[in-house]
């Protein structure tokens, strides 16, 4: 598979769990961004990631192309902005399950990604087999959103499939214009992913099955990722199938639903059952939250075994 993602990378710095941030003596320093964090989840299991998007010209952007590259993911296409800097979080680990995070990313070099860098990607790149988008990049910017509106319109003209992720944040100065964006997007995606958590943004069933199966009717694959109670999808045609979240101890839970995603796709691509991908998914998420940052734990293709297997309950 040959995986194409749009969005906005940010540099990081966290404390270490249970030490807070106002008491902390130093902070662990990284990259982040969910479409960062499913394109190396899918590199590290074999397959080819293109990632499109903007950085700035400064020490977080120079470390964003270091990262990605390294985990061989294609950042030709991740354009660097003058005058606009890279995007930070910092995340306040007050506990290894309760995260404080606050972003500084007004006027960010991500959200200056524009409908033209996604056509140069897509002319650029004729054997793209899938695209993958969030629901975070509408969300920074009418540039970034229309870039996303034109990648999909891209994929739709050259019969490519598209992988859509709700992950709603409500704190983007955009969010309350979001919903309905999100709504027009999972309407046109191949494959759609949403948190039980963000079912209710989307005027959904509180139940999860009932949720995907009234989604399935329209993008026809339907996962709902569900934390620690595991994950169900609903296939169009009736198929269903669910999985529990394997026992782990916590040592941090962001990342966990990006995580998720790649091992589902990746699963996918190599025409794996239903039940087969969510288990993948769910081996991947608890090894991100098994490991400190959103992506570094994530496993390598020779470390999918048998386990990754477990806990399929139908």
């Amino acid at each position: 598979m040959h995986l194409l993602t749009i969005g906005e990378t940010l540099g990081v710095g966290a404390t270490r769990p249970g030490n807070p941030l106002r008491t902390a003596a130093e902070l662990r320093l990284s990259t982040a961004g969910a479409e960062a964090t499913v394109a190396i989840g899918v590199s590290r299991l074999g397959h080819r990631v293109s990632y499109v998007g903007c950085v700035g010209d400064d020490a977080l952007g120079r470390r964003v192309l270091r990262d990605l590259a390294g985990e061989r993911v294609e950042v030709q296409h991740l354009h660097t902005v003058a005058g606009r800097p890279t995007g930070f979080m910092l995340r306040d680990l007050r506990t290894a399950d309760r995260t404080v995070v606050t972003y500084y990313r007004d006027g960010s070099a991500g959200s200056a990604v524009r409908p033209a860098h996604v056509d140069f990607a897509f002319d650029a790149l004729p054997t793209v087999d899938l695209v993958h988008l969030t629901g975070i990049t509408p969300a920074l910017s009418s540039d970034a959103e229309q870039a996303v509106r034109r990648a999909i319109e891209r994929a739709h003209r050259a019969g490519i499939e598209v992988s859509f992720d709700v992950n709603h944040r409500h704190g983007l100065a955009r969010s309350a214009t979001v919903p309905g964006v999100l709504r027009t997007i999972l309407e046109r995606s191949t494959v759609v992913f949403v948190g039980d958590d963000e079912l209710a943004v989307l005027g959904l069933p509180a139940d999860p099955e009932a949720a995907a199966a009234v989604l399935a009717r329209g993008p026809g694959e339907v996962v709902v990722k569900r934390g620690r109670d595991g994950a169900f999808a609903a296939l169009a045609d009736g198929t269903t199938a669910a999985t529990a979240a394997p026992d782990v101890t916590v040592a941090d839970v962001i990342g966990a639903g990006d995580s998720f995603v790649a091992g589902y796709l990746a699963a996918r691509a190599e025409g794996r059952p239903l039940a087969e991908r969510l288990a993948q998914g769910t081996f991947c998420a608890a090894r991100t939250v098994g490991t400190s940052g959103d992506w570094e734990g994530l496993p390598m293709r020779h470390e999918m075994t048998a386990a990754a297997l477990t806990g399929v309950t139908r």
